[in-house]
């Protein structure tokens, strides 16, 4: 389940001392994000900003400190919404979807969508062609969670890294050699 997914990525984070888990903002529910977006939203989209919207701003904070997975953080609904027009036109994200994460140079994880079906997960890097990473938002904090526990990702001198071979192996036994995608 995402919410199970959700609340390990967040242990996960805890466990790391990660400053993030204090400024994570308090979800929102279903209508609001359809109505900030002008749309319905699949469940998934729905849940994910109904765990968090966002992370709130600090003086002094750094871009590290907000990241939930390395060089990463949540957007708000309407971060996200502000954001949609700068990435219009992506043939592959189409006519429905909405940023989850961020980076701070404009790389994005998006759920994208068609008319009443689940949504599947882009990676959106600047300058490079998108592509779909993930077929949902559950299998991707499953990647995720699972990078966590096997120390793909770790803190080393007060910052999230990520080790990119260690991912490379959790990502294709999560998403393609179809290993336990939970950690739990």
């Amino acid at each position: 389940m995402l919410s199970a997914e959700l609340d390990r990525m967040v242990e996960h984070l805890t466990t790391l001392n990660r400053p993030v888990v204090g400024w994570l903002l308090p979800g929102v529910d279903a209508s609001h994000v359809s109505s900030a977006l002008g749309h319905p939203v699949p469940p998934s989209v729905a849940q994910w900003f109904g765990w968090c919207n966002g992370v709130a701003e600090t003086p002094g904070q750094l871009q590290g400190d907000v990241n939930v997975i390395p060089g990463y953080n949540p957007v708000s609904v309407e971060e996200a919404v502000h954001m949609i027009p700068d990435y219009a036109g992506d043939p592959d994200l189409g006519d429905h979807w909405i940023p989850l994460l961020r980076t701070g140079g404009g790389d994005i994880y998006a759920a994208t969508w068609s008319a009443d079906k689940e949504a599947a997960v882009a990676g959106v890097l600047i300058g490079e062609p998108t592509e779909i990473e993930f077929s949902g938002i559950e299998q991707m904090v499953a990647v995720f969670n699972q990078c966590f526990t096997r120390r793909a990702y770790y803190v080393e001198q007060g910052r999230l890294k990520m080790d990119p071979e260690l991912y490379d192996e959790v990502y294709a036994q999560v998403v393609e050699g179809g290993a336990p995608e939970s950690d739990g």
